[in-house]
């Protein structure tokens, strides 16, 4: 039989247990300790802690904006390139539009609201203190149409399009905000500093719709002054903008991109086009001289006799004049010519019957300007109509040159004997605009003005009437692209080159007498005309490279021909 145990013993138990009570406690208390110190630490980072989170909130949405903007440029079917997206409208807090831009918002004053962080394509970024950044955009960088009127604010992008959004004494394209905490500073006796009033933001209806900015943001970001004072009592936001500077170097890549892809092939093929569009098409295709380049934004856009590198000569009639001017009239048989005058959709030349018998006939030529220098439609001798019933139309000739940049068209006329002293009427309509200027594949271009900053060139071998060839390397009618990959094809036979002149770089300016000068637009060899050689890059070496340390360089080159690689199949030759 066991017996019970001793009293000692049974003591000697309780203190252990107990021991083992007190351990346990001990640990579940520094384990609570633990716990709570680091939850503490973690919903009270410090205020170091809180910038960084913020700063590094602002310069992603930065960004992703910028990336957002430069993606959409390079859409071959986006008409504005560079546009800038809406913020969230006021009403999306708490529905399914929140974080998606405002349907609509205005190009012609600046707009306020949360940033549109879904549509963008991030997570909702937040400030150190967990609040939604807040995107702040300038007027004319929402253009929606282009209004026949294209008075400021500019219904058109391009890098002339000025910021008009106040930022610390400067103009700058969009701003975002970070608002952090709400501050009540109605109670603090001190005087706040000038464009600073006191505010209650702790407010019931802080988060209700339609939010109100004064709710999140102080000073000037609340009154449209914008500004970023940095640590303050007063205020504690935190901004980072989109210079103009910022803006104009992400999208001038796309740009350059949908040079090479839409506009060089459709001016390379702008015969082609005219002969799908109305069956018309110049018998000997040649790509027109260049407008004398001048300030971009005086320039007529019509191109010069002879002048083979300046701006695109993209102007349509009447603006650039290519009427028919003169006419005359030769080996005329049974007629007198009394007259030939143009008006504003035809040359008129009126003979007078001296016969009555015989057939009667006469060969008419007329002339006009600026044809080789621009994008026209041609005739063809079924254009051309008299009075008389009967009448026909041989030995037809439209051409143009390249020396003189004018076109003349030349034909015989025959028709019926009419009665004596009848008079005679042979209407020459005049050229009309070449279907490629209203070509779906250049409206943007056109529309937002691009030809102001894109340099064009066009090899001797290409102009009209030329005979200048281009076969081989150093042929004089041949352009150079030097620093283009190999695999774009040969450097020497290009027909003609764009060069998108990207923002004013070391000291360029475009003001005054530099917006006349070339070497303000351009860099290097670039901008020595003539010399039929053009530089794509500094930064691939090539026989015509100068030895770095290379100088500041930002030309972007389309050229044709121009050979790419598609993901599958071979090489394609682009407007070859």
């Amino acid at each position: 039989m066991r017996g019970r145990a001793s009293p000692l013993r049974l003591q000697s138990r309780r203190q252990q247990r107990g021991a083992a009570l007190i351990i346990v406690a001990t640990v579940l208390v520094m384990g609570v300790a633990w716990f709570t110190v680091g939850a503490l630490g973690k919903a009270a980072p410090s205020v170091a802690q809180r910038e960084i989170e913020t700063g590094r909130a602002l310069q992603e949405a930065k960004r992703a904006l910028l990336g957002y903007i430069a993606q959409y440029a390079a859409r071959t079917n986006f008409e504005f390139p560079g546009r800038m997206p809406c913020p969230e409208s006021p009403n999306s807090i708490g529905t399914a539009n929140e974080g998606l831009v405002a349907s609509a918002c205005s190009n012609t004053a600046a707009v306020v609201g949360r940033f549109p962080w879904r549509t963008i394509g991030v997570e909702q970024l937040r400030d150190g203190d967990r609040e939604p950044l807040w995107y702040v955009l300038s007027p004319n960088f929402h253009p929606t149409s282009f209004p026949l009127n294209a008075a400021p604010p500019n219904p058109w992008l391009n890098l002339d399009t000025p910021p008009q959004l106040p930022f610390d004494g400067t103009m700058v394209v969009a701003l975002i905000i970070a608002p952090g905490r709400a501050l009540n500073t109605l109670s603090d006796p001190a005087a706040p500093p000038a464009g600073c009033p006191k505010v209650n933001q702790q407010v019931l209806n802080r988060y209700v719709a339609p939010l109100n900015p004064a709710n999140f943001l102080e000073c000037g970001n609340a009154s449209g002054s914008y500004e970023n004072r940095g640590t303050s009592p007063w205020t504690n936001d935190r901004v980072v903008s989109i210079t103009a500077a910022d803006w104009q170097d992400a999208i001038t890549g796309a740009v350059a991109d949908r040079l090479q892809r839409q506009v060089a092939p459709a001016i390379a093929s702008w015969n082609e086009i005219e002969l799908s569009a109305s069956g018309r098409s110049w018998s000997s295709a040649y790509l027109p001289l260049a407008s004398p380049f001048g300030d971009p934004a005086a320039n007529g856009y019509c191109g010069g006799a002879a002048i083979r590198e300046g701006l695109l000569p993209v102007a349509a009639t009447p603006a650039c004049d290519t009427n028919w001017s003169s006419a005359s009239a030769a080996l005329l048989v049974g007629m007198t010519l009394q007259a030939c005058s143009a008006d504003a959709t035809e040359m008129r030349c009126t003979f007078l019957s001296v016969l009555d018998t015989g057939p009667l006939s006469a060969r008419i030529t007329a002339d006009a300007a600026n044809v080789a220098g621009s994008f026209r439609r041609p005739i063809i001798a079924p254009d051309i109509t008299t009075n008389i019933a009967g009448s026909s139309i041989t030995n037809f000739s439209l051409t143009a040159s390249g020396v003189t940049g004018g076109g003349t068209v030349q034909f015989d006329v025959s028709l019926p004997p009419p009665p004596l002293s009848t008079v005679v009427e042979v209407l020459i309509p005049h050229l009309a605009n070449a279907a490629v200027l209203a070509d779906a594949s250049l409206a943007w271009f056109l529309n937002n003005r691009w030809q102001r900053h894109t340099y064009y060139a066009v090899a001797p071998s290409a102009t009209a009437s030329s005979a200048t060839p281009c076969g081989a390397p150093g042929d004089a009618g041949c352009l150079e692209v030097h620093g283009l990959p190999a695999s774009s094809g040969n450097y020497w036979d290009k027909r003609f080159v764009l060069v998108l002149a990207g923002r004013p770089i070391s000291g360029q300016s475009r003001s005054g007498a530099g917006a006349g000068d070339i070497t303000q637009y351009l860099e290097a060899d670039n901008a020595s005309p003539n010399d039929r050689s053009f530089r794509a890059s500094f930064f691939v070496a090539n026989p015509a490279a100068a030895a770095p340390p290379y100088p500041p360089f930002n030309d972007r080159v389309a050229a044709c021909p121009f050979q790419h690689t598609p993901q599958t199949g071979g090489p394609v030759t682009l407007c070859n």
